[in-house]
């Protein structure tokens, strides 16, 4: 699957879980620095949706910046939420979840890539993610 679709198929799970829990989702009519426009009883929130690929060794990455030819952080004047969003129930037959990991955008800081895999997948003694506490934050939003 090539880049743009990786990124659309994020956008509709996305979208998807959102409007299961009851948010309305739209999209912007031109493109912007954010995705998705989530809103629910009255306040709404820009979301930008991150895909990440899996690599070699089972954790995946995702990218935290955007931008070129110089790319940089998303900030509080661009977005509100990042939504890092990947496939584990595609991609490990003893998942039936995907990963959705919740940020405010004023987390992010200055990392440029987040590495995340599934709870107990982690390399060496590396049981959970650092981003984990972000993982089905969904009440954040």
């Amino acid at each position: 699957m090539d880049t743009r679709s990786t990124g659309s198929v994020a956008e509709l799970a996305v979208a998807t879980k959102l409007a299961e829990l009851g948010f309305t989702v739209s999209w912007p009519l031109i493109e912007d620095s954010y995705d998705l426009i989530a809103e629910k009883g009255g306040d709404s929130r820009r979301i930008q949706v991150k895909s990440a690929s899996k690599n070699k060794g089972g954790s995946y990455r995702c990218s935290l910046s955007h931008g070129r030819p110089k790319r940089h952080a998303y900030t509080k004047a661009e977005c509100d939420f990042i939504v890092l969003y990947a496939p584990y129930a595609r991609d490990f037959d003893d998942i039936i979840f995907d990963g959705y990991y919740i940020v405010p955008v004023e987390d992010i800081g200055k990392h440029q890539l987040a590495v995340i895999f599934p709870a107990g997948k982690g390399k060496g003694n590396i049981a959970v993610c650092k981003w984990e506490k972000y993982k089905d934050g969904w009440e954040k939003i």
